[in-house]
């Protein structure tokens, strides 16, 4: 995911790679960017549940919050 960012003053910073890390540089000083989603997508169990969410939502398969509310009232959840 490599980026560029223009700062209030007109500088760019641009992301690289190093070590297989992303990192930006500011003022001389090097920071690692951090993805946390990424550690949900290498997730195995969290990638099914993602997936099958996809799959309910491409089939129709979803519930307004108060049918959600409702299906919790009566334990089905």
């Amino acid at each position: 995911m490599q980026f560029s960012l223009r700062a209030p003053d007109g500088t760019v910073i641009d992301s690289y790679w190093k070590n297989h890390k992303e990192f930006i540089r500011i003022a001389g000083l090097e920071y690692e960017v951090f993805s946390p989603v990424d550690e949900f997508d290498s997730d195995p169990e969290i990638r099914q549940m993602i997936e099958d969410s996809e799959r309910d939502l491409k089939l129709g398969k979803i519930y307004s919050t108060e049918e959600m509310v409702e299906a919790i009232k009566r334990g089905e959840l």
